[in-house]
This record gives C-alpha cells, sequence and structure tokens, in this order.
C-alpha cells in the first residue's frame, strides 16, 4: 500500500526538523478542507514520530488527537482516509510497553467501536475489530478492561461474543501476573457497578467467570486480598 508504508520503511525524522514537522501534522488536521493526501502524509509522519521519537509522539499526539478523529477517523466522505486510520491506531495499540496510557484508552476506544457499530463497508468494520483486539491483546493497563467490561454490558449477541474473546486476550496474555498489571479496585470504581442490581450482574458475569477461569489459584488470591471489602463482595457476586 503506497498510501500507508510499512513499519520497518518509515523514514527516520531528523531531529532538527522535529518542530516543522510537527507543525505540518497540525495542520493537515486543522480542518476538513485539508486535501485528503496531505492528511495521509501526516499520518504517515506521525507513524515515523511513533517509530523513532516516542515521547515527542504521545505529547503531539495527545494534543491534536480531537483532530484526528474528526478530520480523519470520522470522515465518512473517504473511507480510504477512516482506513489508514484505523491501520494507525492498531499499530499503537500493538505496544506492550506501557506508553499507552490510560486516557488514551479511552479516547480512542470509543471512537472505534462507534465505526464497528456503523453502517459501513465491511473493511471498516473489520479493521476497528483489529484495533480493538490488539488494544485487548498488547495493551497493558487497566483501561482496556474497563471499556471492555462497560461494553459488554448493553451488546447485543453478536458484539458479546466479540468482547468475550477481545476479554479472554486480555487476561490469557498477563495469565498469572494479573495482579501486577490490574487494579481491580480502581477498575470496579470506574465501572461503578450496582452490587445490588441482580440483572447488571446477570449481564456482567459472563467476563467475570472468564477472569475466574483464568486465574491461577495465587494470583486470584492476591487479587482478592487487595480488594477493598466492598469490592470483595461484588468479586464474590460477580464470579459466583
Amino acid at each position: 500500500m503506497e498510501d500507508f508504508p510499512k513499519y520497518e520503511d518509515l523514514q527516520k525524522i531528523a531531529p532538527q526538523m522535529m518542530i516543522s514537522i510537527m507543525e505540518k501534522i497540525n495542520q493537515a488536521f486543522s480542518d476538513v478542507s485539508i486535501p485528503i493526501p496531505n492528511r495521509i502524509d501526516a499520518i504517515n509522519l506521525l507513524r515515523s514520530l511513533h517509530k523513532y521519537h516516542t515521547t515527542y509522539f504521545f505529547e503531539l499526539f495527545g494534543a491534536i488527537k480531537y483532530k484526528f478523529l474528526k478530520n480523519c477517523l470520522h470522515y465518512k466522505e473517504n473511507p480510504r482516509l477512516q482506513q489508514i486510520s484505523l491501520y494507525f491506531i492498531r499499530e499503537i495499540f500493538d505496544d506492550d510497553s506501557y506508553n499507552v496510557s490510560n486516557e488514551l484508552v479511552y479516547d480512542l476506544y470509543y471512537d472505534i467501536l462507534q465505526l464497528m457499530e456503523a453502517n459501513i463497508n465491511s473493511g471498516l468494520k473489520e479493521s476497528a475489530k483489529s484495533a480493538i483486539r490488539t488494544m485487548a491483546e498488547k495493551v497493558p493497563n487497566d483501561a482496556k478492561i474497563v471499556v471492555l467490561i462497560d461494553t459488554f454490558k448493553n451488546a447485543d449477541s453478536n458484539l458479546s461474543q466479540f468482547i468475550s474473546e477481545c476479554f479472554n486476550l486480555a487476561i490469557e496474555r498477563l495469565r498469572g501476573y494479573i495482579h501486577l498489571n490490574y487494579n481491580f479496585n480502581d477498575i470496579f470504581d470506574k465501572l461503578d457497578i450496582d452490587m445490588d442490581n441482580e440483572e447488571y450482574l446477570i449481564k456482567l458475569r459472563p467476563l467475570f467467570h472468564i477472569l475466574k477461569n483464568s486465574l491461577e489459584k495465587d494470583d486470584e488470591n492476591l487479587i482478592v486480598l487487595n480488594l477493598k471489602d466492598d469490592n470483595k463482595l461484588l468479586y464474590k457476586k460477580l464470579t459466583s
């Protein structure tokens, strides 16, 4: 794909060019009047920053991500631009080094999910699913557990199956070390689950059964040991 070079073929950006490159990227995402090739070029420049200048990339992308989402990912007039945007997001998520923050997961996930559920061509839907699946497998932070559980509570049968697969990937990836990577007090607090709402608990139990069945005994003991009292009760209800 000439408009989306392979990762290994991305050109390195010289330090003295960083300021001008970042200005060029910001300008390319500024509004919908910018030509599509300019926006695609800017995405590829971001990819080069991500590969060679990771710190600068996350600082810049944090500042311009909403422009990118509006004028690239959700630019329905050009499905190819949307496709490239999804390839790019998947590339960001293909990283288990803790560079991807909780905030970035929250900022990107629901926009990807929106595309996956929209009335769009199957290629875009599959790319959206691939990005979410990569997030589930590779990104080692609490946010991905929160968004998957949050999505599952109101999902139809097809989406429920997909989220279950992703949740299983998220758990299996860190099997034996779940207690070290996920803070379930923070996860439960973020989800704000009503433990007296039995209908809600029934919806969530399939995911927590995946969790419980994947945990090694020591791992589960350490998770439960570190839970606050009300969260211990909630965990017991969800895994019963």
